[in-house]
């Protein structure tokens, strides 16, 4: 007979996809499983997923939320009110600890009847990232969810957050506790790819691209760059992590300025495939833009870590959240947030120094394997775990 849940994990997110966001809750799940028996994860589905299922393999109840809400707040209400009410649930009356990534799973984790110690995990907080999904969103909405935040970071037991700036301004601006407050980076997992069909990579040399392409994330200033590159054999490669569609805008922006004719777009590649794309380039690119989303909320970009685990070398904007990973011309290289043409011509000298490309890569993959390796950080939330609801 299956047992209850001991554990849960509540995630406003579509899991599995190919989103970074679901590699961050693959492994938070394993670290909880390698604490605890058997687990619920609450999260969101889409039309191919079942509601609910028992994932045998993980020990897990999947209860996936898939009702169809078009307004995004509405959406987060009506996803709390069904949190809420699932957590009342005979199924859930043996949870010891909730570990949720956002206030909409927060706030019904905290407000629930179970007595149990709960996780708060930060990678971003929604009054400084919605603006950059919602242009037109109203100041009092942002207040409130401020407020929210605040709530979920003043009552939760213990805050995890992938990065120092990140950890900074939740003690700073929510005036947390800092002793409750855990920096946890991503980690990096290896992916074989050798035996791979050699095909399904360029055959001219190439720049890369991965990820998921937000406004931060600097996608035009990269392909602004790619004018400096015109007469270079080389071609820039966009592995997205989102279907073609939602990537037109960019695709025309690039027909605009005329540098389309220099890019090879690929979407939502296997992990394996990635990988190849990933090891074979000559350089990996991550262009984060000057804006409050990455200056005063932070982040930690996989992109950077998974290129320098691969051995891939880096150029990546100078920003704190990148110079927690990278140190300038050592393990990678650093450059001017938001200056195409600055980037363009970095770009160019680096690709004329082929034996010092590879030395970086390989020097950054020592780091990441000294430091970044998944593993690594799921020890880390194992430990806190223990600590938090010492565990027999």
């Amino acid at each position: 007979m299956i047992s209850k849940p001991e554990y849960a994990y509540i995630a406003f997110d579509v899991f599995p996809s190919k989103k970074g966001a679901a590699t961050h809750i693959n492994h938070c799940l394993k670290a909880l499983q390698n604490t605890f028996k058997t687990g619920l994860l609450i999260c969101i589905g889409n039309d191919d997923m079942p509601v609910f299922q028992f994932d045998k393999e993980r020990n897990l109840y999947v209860y996936r939320w898939k009702e169809k809400v078009l307004n995004f707040l509405e959406r987060t209400q009506k996803f709390q009110a069904n949190v809420s009410a699932f957590l009342q649930m005979p199924l859930c009356d043996t949870i010891k600890l909730i570990h949720f990534r956002d206030i909409w799973g927060g706030i019904p984790a905290l407000n629930s009847n179970l007595n149990c110690k709960t996780v708060f995990e930060v990678n971003a907080l929604s009054h400084i990232e919605l603006p950059n999904r919602y242009p037109n969103i109203s100041a009092s909405v942002l207040q409130k969810t401020e407020k929210l935040e605040q709530y979920c970071i003043a009552k939760c037991d213990v805050i995890i957050t992938p990065s120092q700036v990140t950890k900074q301004l939740i003690k700073t601006h929510f005036k947390a506790i800092c002793s409750k407050i855990n920096v946890i980076p991503n980690g990096v997992t290896y992916y074989p790819t050798t035996g791979l069909d050699s095909k399904k990579n360029t055959s001219q040399p190439y720049i890369l691209y991965f990820g998921a392409l937000q406004k931060w994330q600097g996608i035009k200033t990269l392909l602004k760059a790619l004018k400096e590159l015109d007469d270079l054999n080389t071609r820039l490669v966009i592995c997205a992590s989102v279907p073609k569609k939602r990537t037109e805008t960019y695709q025309d922006f690039a027909v605009n300025i005329g540098v389309a004719h220099k890019i090879d777009w690929f979407y939502e590649l296997e992990k394996q495939d990635l990988a190849l794309k990933i090891k074979n380039a000559m350089l990996s690119v991550a262009p984060l833009t000057l804006c409050d989303r990455n200056i005063v909320q932070g982040c930690n970009p996989l992109k950077v870590l998974e290129s320098m685990a691969y051995a891939t070398p880096v150029i990546a904007s100078n920003i704190p959240v990148v110079c927690e990973l990278i140190t300038d011309t050592k393990t990678g290289y650093l450059i001017t947030p938001d200056r195409p043409e600055l980037l363009g011509r970095k770009i160019r000298a680096l690709l004329e120094t082929p034996n010092q490309l590879k030395k970086i890569g390989l020097n950054g993959k020592k780091e990441i394997e000294k430091k970044y390796l998944w593993t690594y950080q799921e020890a880390k939330m194992t430990t806190i775990y223990k600590t938090l609801l010492p565990y027999d």
